[in-house]
């Protein structure tokens, strides 16, 4: 899965058109354009199969599924998309139990790339500005509505759910009010960490949400969570590979606990960082396969049980990392990987 195009998906505005009805004198009427929540569902879905380069494939009834809809729909969804150029069929389709599945390249240069660049695109329309031209005999009337439109006021909160995401304006108003102004201060500096090696990978809106979530939900103070993100920018090795989490995903699924606690100073002063205590070959391994950062943040703070050839992690996240990306090379060492929690520390 390629977390940007699962980014980038999800802030495309996704529209198709809407075919004029016949009336009671058998007039139709005119088409027009309209969002389509549907399409733009089928997109995220999508794109949460696409691969690093774009491109995706899946089968019709697994969308369907996962989206609760019927195959007709996810059908005309994907052709809404391949009208919109959101998606293009690369002609070399996927044979699978026999059966050939088109795989599409998404658009990931069309449109913005995240969520925070359509607010700011958004923002910027809706707000253009003393332009400097002097205001003609028919200023604040609309080209295709002549009625004179200069007392209307802002539109504010319409309501409408971002697609794919199920939280309106509103409670995304209420969100950011949940969160201190000291606390706010946490979030920019969280944003500009994050954003400074995953740029792609933050949307502000939805970092403050998770953040306010974060510390209602475990009782961490915003101070900490801010010191987790940091030893994460810092060493987590998924940043030097163009794997980093969104940092709203990150918060919400808890990550930042390990990080706090390879964070935190040994309850001993000045005793020393603790290592890795198993064999060098492990190390070796692990250090090859993820990176040097891996060790210190994964392996180092692990135990090693030599009866039964294990690492035992005391995170769920070391443990999910280690088995994902060092899986094969440990296997071939014959070592296996335990989450064992507060039982592997010594």
């Amino acid at each position: 899965m390629s977390d940007i195009a699962v980014t980038w998906a999800k802030a495309q505005t996704c529209m198709s058109v809407l075919k004029g009805r016949k009336g009671p004198d058998g007039v139709k009427g005119p088409d027009r354009l309209r969002v389509d929540r549907n399409a733009g569902q089928t997109l995220v879905h999508l794109a949460s199969y696409a691969d690093a380069a774009g491109e995706a494939w899946a089968l019709v009834g697994v969308l369907a599924m996962e989206m609760d809809t019927s195959e007709r729909n996810v059908q005309r969804g994907l052709e809404a998309l391949k009208a919109a150029g959101l998606i293009t069929p690369t002609g070399e389709p996927k044979k699978h139990n026999g059966r050939l599945i088109p795989i599409y390249q998404l658009a990931l240069d069309h449109g913005p790339a995240n969520t925070r660049e359509r607010m700011r695109i958004a923002r910027a329309a809706a707000s253009p500005g003393d332009t400097g031209v002097t205001p003609s005999e028919d200023a604040g009337r609309h080209r295709r509505h002549p009625t004179g439109d200069t007392g209307v006021g802002a539109r504010g909160d319409t309501g409408v759910t971002q697609i794919g995401k199920g939280i309106s304006q509103e409670e995304s108003h209420r969100a950011r009010a949940s969160v201190s102004d000291a606390a706010r201060a946490d979030v920019d500096a969280a944003v500009t960490a994050w954003s400074g090696k995953a740029p792609e990978r933050v949307s502000p809106d939805r970092v403050e949400r998770a953040w306010a979530a974060a510390v209602t939900r475990t009782g961490f103070a915003s101070g900490q969570l801010l010191t987790a993100v940091r030893a994460a920018v810092a060493r987590d090795p998924d940043f030097g590979r163009g794997k980093a989490m969104n940092l709203d995903r990150w918060l919400d699924e808890g990550r930042f606990a390990s990080w706090l606690k390879a964070a935190a100073p040994d309850a001993t002063a000045g005793s020393a960082r603790k290592i890795w205590a198993g064999p060098e070959a492990v190390r070796d391994a692990v250090a090859d396969a993820m990176g040097a950062g891996a060790v210190v943040s994964y392996l180092d703070p692990a135990t090693w049980d030599g009866e039964a050839k294990a690492i035992l992690t005391a995170g769920r996240t070391a443990a999910d990392r280690l088995r994902q990306d060092a899986g094969r090379a440990l296997k071939a060492l014959g070592i296996k990987v335990e989450f064992v929690g507060s039982a592997a520390r010594g």
